[in-house]
């Protein structure tokens, strides 16, 4: 029984918590409103069967955002345990500095063009992890930003240092990261989200990790909502016993009653 419950809480995580390739994308605050703004999502339960099972996860984010400045710091911490053992035990910290770049036809207000420099650290059980470091810098465009359309794309150089856990295996390398995001809201009955990132070893492009993230939500009836949500990440060289690809999908749906 507790087998089942850690694998459904499994489930229940966002894909990141199990991947190497964070997606950042999704923790931004998408508004024209300058300033600070943010939130803290923090969670615990516990469920007693023929063991005590604990759980609790903590997700605080802020953000600052200006004319020509963005700053972005969050943390991501999840640990579950049991009586005798401990099932789950993650930690991020990821930290996020853009500047916008005045292009020759746009004004600094509207321009598409902005570098962005970011530090990250995690450990991660699941993924054999004792310590991952990173420190990367790139460029960032918005290629389009229209009523209910935007779609970003970006690229950037990052060292990575990786300490695994099961062994003295140390990892130092240099990758190159890319990622195309898009964020598709036409009108209130349908939106379309996507994340795709491409990291390739700059020394060896074929030792690379992929990771998308796909969300998709519309109205077929009057009262009824559909979602349905993909999340994937192939690591082609991960750590030994360590699988290369994992996924999740859901499909869910709501019906609204009264008027």
């Amino acid at each position: 029984m507790m087998r089942f419950i850690f694998i459904s809480l499994c489930f229940c995580c966002h894909l990141q918590l199990n991947s190497q390739v964070v997606n950042i994308e999704n923790r931004r605050i998408y508004d024209d409103t300058s300033g600070f703004s943010g939130s803290i999502d923090a969670a615990f339960s516990a469920v007693q069967n023929k063991n005590l099972l604990l759980s609790g996860s903590f997700r605080p984010r802020v953000q600052y955002k200006s004319k020509k400045h963005y700053f972005l710091f969050l943390t991501d911490w999840m640990y579950t345990k049991g009586e005798n053992q401990v099932y789950a035990n993650s930690g991020m910290i990821h930290f996020r500095y853009a500047y916008r770049l005045k292009s020759f036809k746009d004004s600094l207000k509207k321009s598409p063009w902005k570098w962005e420099s970011y530090a990250q650290m995690q450990y991660n059980q699941l993924l054999d992890q004792r310590l991952r470091a990173l420190f990367g810098t790139g460029l960032r465009v918005k290629v389009l930003d229209k009523s209910g359309y935007r779609i970003f794309v970006g690229t950037s150089t990052f060292f990575e240092y990786e300490d695994i856990q099961s062994s003295e295996i140390t990892h130092r390398d240099y990758r190159w990261s890319n990622y195309l995001s898009w964020y598709f809201n036409p009108k209130p009955s349908f939106s379309f989200t996507a994340v795709t990132y491409f990291q390739p070893l700059w020394k060896d492009l074929n030792d690379f990790r992929f990771m998308g993230q796909y969300t998709l939500n519309f109205n077929v009836f009057k009262r009824t909502d559909f979602r349905f949500e993909f999340n994937t990440f192939y690591d082609s060289n991960p750590p030994i016993e360590i699988r290369n690809w994992i996924f999740n999908t859901s499909i869910g749906m709501r019906i609204r009653l009264g008027e």
